[in-house]
């Protein structure tokens, strides 16, 4: 019933007179009507006035009124044009108003009255929709909804048998039949043309756009195709102007510029040894040599890793084998794929429903969770009434949903939050420590740590107190680490004995800002920086303005405003003369004075600082940019290509793809062309050492030609 109240009131054009003179007014709960000049032309004896979707409008001096929960039709004079008889009034166009009546406690049908209130298509539809002289109409059998369109006389003029009915310009309908195929159709019902295209647009300057096939054509108001679809796209301008392009085409290319193998398509994207392909909005998944795996028959199609794909079918989801045998049938709202196991979701009286599958479509779990997390390696944690649970790999409920939260476990134990208090458990469900309102943190299978207040406690499940602190405690293997406020470290066995003690020399006014890099750590103190040794040794004493880390034996330092660097025995390496330098990596550094270049170990300059900035790739070159544009050094700094394309990526290979103004290339990595710039994309297949080339269909002007 809501569906078809709603296509009601969707489809329904109402009239809303935004200029009214008329205002509303309200009395002792009652609704009445007042002119400009403030004087009452309808009495407030009414629920309501104007239509039954909430809008007030009069026309030709006719509203709507709402009495005793229903609605009839009555004039400004305050006379009622029909009893108050109706479940819904709303004004369509001219002088038409659609009427429903309930006809079960359930139903409703529609049907349409004029002003004066007479019945000029009866009350007997499931939906309807007026458009100029006609409506569109629809009734419901036991199975599907049934379309027609009869005129504002009830005369029909297309018989109520059709999937759908669209009005697609002035006299002229577009109709749908059950196996999905469109004809057009006259005003006076003629069927213009035969049942062979796949959806007609509205007409714009006498012409529509048909598809057929994933492609488009153009066909004017008598049915004749005056342009065959064998286009990708076509456009009809405001001017009467007529442009079309076709599908785009890919090329598999060796790198001497040798075609391999070609298809046509509208996007294709390598992935792994397969292609996903795209045409008419739809995917597909092509093998290596660019034949069909999977037809275009789909909306998504997930990752291509597995041999098992995610795929979407309107809005509901599968699971199609490469072969595009399917595994699950689309009916999910939702699928994801998690190692051997499928994550599932569909709605259940609107509420969203999970159950856990293998990757053989066998459903694992006997009921449905409000949520299934991803496997942890141990099971999956699952949702109900917002409490957390858990079910294994064989769909089997381990822990019932009665927690409200699970947040460590291991092979034994499981830390839950159980109404507000923290407990563990076994996968029996046993509780190995009560619920209690203090952190714990599992250890093994004999121990944990509980934290309380600013203490951390070592225990064991017979609730022997094994070792305390206030201090950091850290689990290492099976030892405990104690950090001291003063740096020191303990170790500490499960037994509570300590077993090692280091205490590093580094005094509390010592902050250390970086991890190790080649045994050196930077500190900083009083404001100054320098670096210790993996023993807490200062080794660099703390007297520069800003440090980098150790690389290839030097580290950047900061010196009266400028960058330099030091060697490990705090020689300096490469005067301060910098505004910033990077880390070594094989022996070369990224520095800028005027512009980025590069320099060697002894302060060298490699590759002149007169770039806006450069960077390395994984390759070991470096990519130089100036001006917005792209070049190409060396790894011992020797300039390949000078910046001079908006794209450039370095393969690897003794090759770099090139782009420019949209266009792409193939070069060697110092710049001799190989594939011409003409392209409108390239990109490189790595396991087969080609590429694959995009060639853009351009728009062309069918009329005026």
């Amino acid at each position: 019933m809501r569906i078809l109240l709603i296509f009601h009131l969707l489809c329904t054009g109402l009239a809303v007179n935004a200029s009214s003179p008329f205002v509303l007014f309200e009395e002792n709960g009652k609704v009445g009507l007042k002119n400009e000049k403030g004087a009452v032309v309808i009495n407030a004896s009414f629920e309501a006035l104007g239509w039954s979707n909430g809008t007030f409008s009069v026309v030709g001096g006719i509203t709507g009124y709402k009495l005793d929960n229903a609605w009839g039709l009555i004039n400004l004079k305050g006379q009622q044009i029909t009893e108050p008889q109706y479940v819904n009034l709303e004004h369509a166009e001219g002088d038409k108003i659609i009427a429903s009546k309930r006809i079960s406690p359930i139903a409703l049908k529609y049907g349409c009255i004029d002003l004066t209130g007479k019945v000029s298509i009866p009350t007997k539809y499931d939906g309807l929709k007026i458009n100029g002289m006609y409506a569109i109409v629809f009734l419901r059998d036991s199975k599907q909804f049934n379309y027609g369109v009869v005129d504002l006389n009830h005369k029909e003029i297309i018989p109520l048998k059709y999937k759908r009915v669209d009005p697609i310009g002035n006299l002229r309908f577009g109709v749908t039949n059950f196996e999905g195929k469109t004809a057009l159709f006259s005003e006076f019902g003629k069927k213009i043309t035969d049942f062979t295209i796949d959806s007609i647009s509205a007409f714009q300057n006498n012409y529509a756009i048909i598809h057929e096939n994933h492609n488009q054509g153009i066909i004017n108001r008598d049915g004749i195709i005056v342009v065959q679809p064998n286009f990708r796209q076509i456009e009809i301008l405001d001017d009467g102007t007529i442009k079309a392009k076709k599908i785009n085409e890919w090329n598999i290319v060796a790198i001497d510029n040798r075609i391999l193998r070609s298809i046509q398509a509208d996007e294709l994207i390598p992935n792994g040894k397969s292609f996903i392909f795209e045409t008419a909005n739809k995917i597909g998944l092509l093998n290596d040599s660019l034949q069909p795996q999977i037809p275009a028959h789909y909306n998504f199609l997930g990752d291509l890793a597995s041999s098992l794909l995610v795929a979407k079918q309107g809005i509901k989801y599968g699971l199609v084998r490469k072969d595009n045998s399917i595994v699950l049938p689309f009916q999910y709202d939702s699928l994801i794929i998690d190692r051997r196991y499928v994550r599932a979701q569909e709605k259940l009286l609107g509420k969203p429903a999970w159950i856990l599958l293998d990757t053989f479509g066998v459903r694992k779990t006997e009921r449905f969770y409000e949520f299934i997390k991803p496997f942890n390696g141990r099971f999956f944690e699952t949702k109900n009434y917002g409490l957390a649970g858990a079910v294994n790999g064989y769909g089997k409920e381990i822990i019932p949903c009665v927690y409200d939260s699970i947040i460590r476990f291991n092979d034994d134990q499981i830390t839950v939050r159980y109404h507000g208090q923290y407990g563990v458990i076994d996968y029996n469900e046993n509780w190995l420590l009560p619920p209690q309102p203090n952190f714990i943190e599992l250890v093994d299978a004999d121990h944990y740590l509980i934290l309380q207040d600013s203490n951390a406690l070592f225990k064991n499940y017979n609730g022997d107190l094994i070792y305390f602190t206030d201090n950091k405690l850290e689990i290492e293997g099976n030892t405990i680490k104690e950090t001291l406020p003063d740096g020191t470290e303990k170790i500490i066995n499960f037994q509570g004995i300590t077993i090692s003690r280091t205490t590093p020399p580094i005094t509390s006014d010592t902050r250390i800002i970086s991890s190790e890099h080649e045994g050196f750590r930077g500190i900083e103190r009083n404001g100054k920086y320098g670096f210790i040794d993996a023993k807490g040794r200062l080794r660099i004493a703390n007297r520069y303005e800003d440090i980098g880390h150790f690389s290839s034996g030097l580290a950047s330092v900061r010196i009266l405003g400028k960058w330099g660097y030091v060697d490990t025995s705090d020689k300096i390496a490469v005067n301060p003369s910098y505004e910033f330098a990077s880390p070594f990596s094989k022996s070369m550094a990224i520095v800028k004075k005027e512009g980025y270049g590069l320099i060697d170990k002894s302060g060298n300059e490699i590759l002149q600082t007169r770039y806006d900035s450069i960077y390395e790739i994984e390759t070991g070159n470096f990519v130089l940019l100036k001006n917005n544009l792209r070049g190409l050094a060396s790894a011992n700094g020797k300039v390949l290509i000078e910046p001079r394309f908006d794209k450039l990526v370095d393969i690897g290979n003794g090759y770099v793809i090139i782009s420019s103004a949209g266009k792409y290339g193939v070069s060697t990595s110092d710049g001799l062309s190989v594939i011409p710039m003409t392209h409108d994309y390239i990109s490189y297949l790595d396991y087969a050492d080609t590429y694959l080339i995009k060639e853009e269909s351009p728009w062309v002007t069918l009329y005026p030609n």
